[in-house]
């Protein structure tokens, strides 16, 4: 099997160094910075590496992986999809599901099969200078199969993640993906971004704990790349946000209100729903392993 990472940042080089040694595959890649490439064959990532996607063999591989910023990944199947191999497997890591969907399902009698997908793990610093092998161990990957993928290429996904060392895959589709990503993820770096905005940072230092690196430590971002996660997800974060800032006012009026009672209460029921959501995370359905 035949297999080319399109980007070896942090997602795309950690996902070749972990499928490094899968039995019968052959890894190759795309990238347009020398010394990405280079690094990638002398750390053993790949068997060769290309500079430009029109000069590496396309129509050979059996499986593409587009590991690439949402428009720009939309931007390379509108230009190379027709080269791929009828029958071979594209799919993608981007944060956000449908600008690459509707850029594939605008092609007519598409030769290829498209399975997307979204490793839920990351670092704060990309590039492939901080990709590991063991970046996606125990993480949750999510897939976002249609009724025209076969269950072949669901199950060759199945196996590279295992492999991976992925926990479990969750299955969706890209609007329900978007819209949930909003919450857990882009609301999060919004969050983030808010608390290091604040007059008191600078003045903070030696008085953080585990809590507010926790709360802060996804801020350092990558500007290009969530300004383009947030434009394309940007009317359900908004609403995700005002709904945050509505629940922050109903804070702040609990503490100028004088009221400690009503202030526990509140803190009781949101430290409840914590612990149930922490109880029922095992049970659920789209979280329960799929590897035995």
């Amino acid at each position: 099997m035949k297999m080319m990472m399109i980007g070896l940042g942090l997602i795309g080089g950690s996902m070749a160094l972990a499928l490094r040694g899968y039995p019968d595959a052959e890894l190759y890649a795309v990238d347009r910075d020398d010394f990405t490439r280079f690094e990638a064959l002398n750390r053993g990532a790949v068997l060769a590496a290309w500079k430009d996607a029109q000069e590496a063999p396309l129509e050979t591989m059996d499986v593409v992986v587009l590991c690439l910023h949402p428009g720009a990944a939309a931007d390379f199947v509108r230009a190379q999809a027709r080269r791929l191999k009828p029958g071979a497997l594209l799919t993608d890591v981007c944060g956000v599901k449908r600008p690459l969907h509707e850029a594939v399902m605008a092609l007519e009698d598409r030769p290829f099969v498209y399975l997307g997908g979204h490793p839920m793990a990351g670092r704060e610093r990309g590039g492939f200078a901080n990709a590991t092998a063991d970046l996606f161990r125990g993480s949750h990957y999510i897939l976002t199969p249609d009724d025209t993928v076969p269950q072949e290429a669901v199950h060759l996904m199945e196996r590279l993640v295992q492999y991976m060392g992925c926990c479990d895959i969750v299955y969706t589709d890209p609007q329900a993906h978007d819209a949930r990503i909003a919450y857990t993820s882009q609301l999060m770096h919004v969050i983030a971004l808010a608390l290091c905005e604040q007059r008191l940072l600078f003045d903070s230092y030696g008085f953080e704990g585990g809590s507010f690196r926790g709360a802060t430590r996804v801020a350092a971002l990558e500007p290009d790349l969530w300004t383009e996660l947030f434009w394309a997800n940007r009317d359900t974060l908004a609403e995700l946000t005002d709904e945050l800032i509505g629940r922050l006012r109903e804070y702040s009026e609990l503490l100028r209100a004088g009221d400690r009672d009503a202030l526990f209460a509140r803190l009781t029921a949101s430290s409840d729903r914590k612990k149930a959501f922490d109880r029922l995370r095992s049970d659920a359905p789209s979280q329960t392993p799929l590897f035995k």
